[in-house]
């Protein structure tokens, strides 16, 4: 089934292309599906100034597109203020969506190869408002304490290795949308700078991984590769999360090759080709 996978392009297709050849009513539901997304990337209630501002839309369009979402129940309107949320109904066709996505199933045979290789915890994230939502955790056996990945938590776009995975392969629109908010900074090694992410996410899609050595909690480190589809569209992203005494700064050259292996093996099986271009390293 296609997939929205940017607020840009559609399989690939420029959107403004779409929408000339479709009218009006492929320009509505187009329009929805960004507000949708806007909203779920502001983290919370929004303001109809703050969602028109960031679309570059009028506030007339959108709060209209909103009466309509709210009715459908597809968002709702917080009651002490003007701000508007996702609704329930969103969440609910959410959980219907999740449970028929195979990803999860596909990766795990794979995840736990890794975790036999490395024994560490490994994690699996897809993509959501331009953050990582992570699906599935593979503890890592044994051992007095253990790092976990918690299923349903989010990964921040900038300051983890999975969110940076997410916003190297977001539409354009979507990734300078994020990159000029601030970027809260979770530990004193975050990588906050506007000018340094732009460059690191360039490098993350030259070699297709990244980590984050105490950027979310000190004394953790996290190494991540993508995950694409037979499209090589970006689904999701793999990787290991444990303590910087494991997974040190940086990385071994051999531990990022297992994660790099895992990521291929569940692309290919996804039908990506997108792992072609690094052979060598396997």
């Amino acid at each position: 089934m296609a997939a929205l996978n940017s607020w840009e392009t559609f399989n690939g297709e420029p959107l403004e292309e779409l929408e000339a050849r479709g009218g009006s009513t492929v320009k509505s539901l187009i329009f929805t599906v960004r507000l949708l997304d806007t909203m779920a990337a502001a983290g919370g209630p929004a303001r109809v100034t703050d969602l028109a501002k960031t679309l570059g839309e009028p506030k007339t369009k959108v709060h209209r597109h909103l009466t309509t979402l709210r009715a459908m129940g597809l968002v709702e309107q917080t009651r002490t203020s003007d701000r508007y949320r996702l609704g329930w109904k969103l969440y609910r066709l959410g959980q219907a969506a999740f449970e028929q996505f195979d990803l999860k199933h596909i990766a795990e045979p794979h995840m736990a190869r890794l975790r036999e290789s490395i024994n560490q915890t490994v994690v699996l994230s897809i993509p959501i408002g331009g953050e990582a939502l992570v699906i599935s955790s593979l503890d890592q056996v044994g051992g007095s304490i253990k790092i976990s990945g918690v299923p349903g938590s989010i990964a921040p776009a900038t300051v983890s290795a999975q969110g940076r995975i997410m916003l190297a392969w977001a539409g354009a629109k979507q990734q300078k949308a994020i990159l000029n908010q601030p970027s809260p900074a979770m530990t004193i090694r975050s990588i906050v700078d506007g000018e340094a992410l732009e460059k690191r996410l360039k490098e993350i899609r030259a070699r297709l991984y990244d980590f984050a050595p105490e950027e979310v909690i000190l004394g953790v480190n996290a190494v991540a590769a993508p995950i694409f589809d037979a499209d090589d569209v970006l689904v999701g992203s793999v990787g290991l999360i444990g303590s910087i005494q494991f997974i040190p700064d940086p990385p071994p050259a051999e531990l990022i090759k297992h994660v790099l292996a895992c990521a291929k093996s569940i692309s290919a099986e996804l039908g990506a080709r997108e792992y072609d271009s690094i052979a060598e390293l396997f």
